[in-house]
């Protein structure tokens, strides 16, 4: 019996040397491709490790939470993902770091869904609210709930609501936001967020997802008010002014800047350099706070988008579609989206959509609205 464990022992010495020198040579010639490929390949690389490392296995929280607002299609799931582009460093060397983000990720279009509203399929909607939002305005959505963003009917036609999100820039407290994000999703119903990281230039590119969604899921809406989180918007008065138009044409109404020239003061927040602009002024566009879009001009900018560049400036980038769109921009005054107006509900009950109100002006205005014994002694005609 010894001599045959003796040959057990040898062979299975045999087959662990065999194996060391197996994994050795692998290390060897994958440590030496690493050194040789580029910087693109390697962050490939290690992301591949780490997800099919690190994450291969689900800790056992993971495997006893069940979050239904948060799962994904299988082509959400399995969407390559965007690689940067380092072309342009050296025209944003000297930039802001804002400037560097935009430019290194400007042709990233494609992102998934965190979460995903179904306001649209199977509703007959005369106006769609469609409200950009930061995920930690939560305030702010809550306002808008409360008072003038009201899912209702008015005169008989049917109004709905939807806020527009990305995932929170600052990593402090993301986790706790976006907690909020997910209560809010299955008690309301009404966001559409997209995993994207928040920035000023990043809102351009909610505008072309915005643009995407509505085109597949909301063929039936016939308007659109599109806005920021902290307008004051008369719903009656865009309903009785909406009631003469087709939504099968274009329309395209705001408080409208012609002639504007992009902004070459570097420290502004607004400053455009030469190369993502020329020298000739922006087409015509609505102030970025609040205008109305027929549901075909949304479509139509939509497939205009997929001709033109993203744009850090993004209500100028929607007069850039829409002049390739050839959908004109119309003036209304109605629409106050640029300067101070008066705190007055009797100036509010005349127009239609007021910019930069806090959530506190919001709710009192909202309640001497409709406050039917107070009487407005002087008008405002629209």
């Amino acid at each position: 019996m010894a001599p045959k464990n003796r040959s057990a022992v040898t062979y299975t010495m045999l087959i662990c040397g065999m194996q060391f020198v197996l994994i050795f040579s692998i290390a060897i010639i994958v440590g030496f491709s690493f050194c040789t490929q580029s910087n693109e390949k390697k962050l490939m690389f290690i992301s591949y490790l780490h997800k099919s490392v690190w994450y291969s296995k689900p800790t056992p929280q993971q495997k006893n939470s069940i979050n239904t607002t948060t799962h994904l299609t299988t082509a959400e799931a399995m969407a390559a993902p965007c690689l940067p582009n380092w072309t342009f460093n050296n025209l944003t060397a000297n930039l802001k770091p804002i400037y560097k983000d935009f430019m290194v990720y400007r042709h990233c279009r494609d992102f998934t869904s965190i979460h995903k509203a179904n306001v649209c399929k199977g509703k007959d909607i005369f106006l769609l609210l469609v409200i950009k939002s930061l995920a930690g305005n939560a305030d702010r959505r809550a306002s808008v709930r409360s008072t003038w963003g009201q899912e209702r009917r008015v005169d008989g036609l049917s109004i709905r609501r939807v806020f527009l999100l990305g995932r929170m820039e600052s990593q402090i407290h993301s986790q706790s936001v976006q907690s909020l994000v997910d209560h809010e999703t299955k008690v309301y119903g009404d966001i559409i967020q997209w995993d994207f990281r928040e920035s000023f230039f990043n809102v351009t590119l909610k505008e072309t997802l915005f643009w995407k969604w509505f085109t597949e899921e909301c063929q039936d809406v016939k308007f659109v008010l599109k806005g920021d989180d902290d307008m004051f918007v008369n719903v009656e008065n865009l309903v009785e002014y909406l009631k003469e138009f087709d939504a099968s044409q274009d329309l395209y109404v705001g408080d409208v800047f012609r002639n504007w020239y992009p902004d070459r003061v570097v420290s502004s927040k607004y400053y455009i350099p030469l190369f993502l602009y020329g020298k000739k002024p922006y087409p015509p566009y609505a102030g970025g706070g609040g205008y109305l879009l027929s549901g075909m001009s949304v479509r139509k900018l939509h497939n205009a988008s997929k001709f033109e560049e993203l744009f850090p400036i993004d209500d100028a980038f929607v007069g850039i579609c829409a002049q390739r769109a050839k959908i004109e921009v119309v003036s209304h005054q109605g629409f106050r989206t640029f300067g101070n107006i008066p705190y007055d509900p009797c100036i509010y009950k005349m127009l239609m959509v007021i910019h930069r109100v806090t959530p506190n002006e919001l709710w009192l205005i909202w309640s001497l609205l409709n406050d039917v014994t107070k009487q407005c002694v002087h008008s405002l005609k629209v």
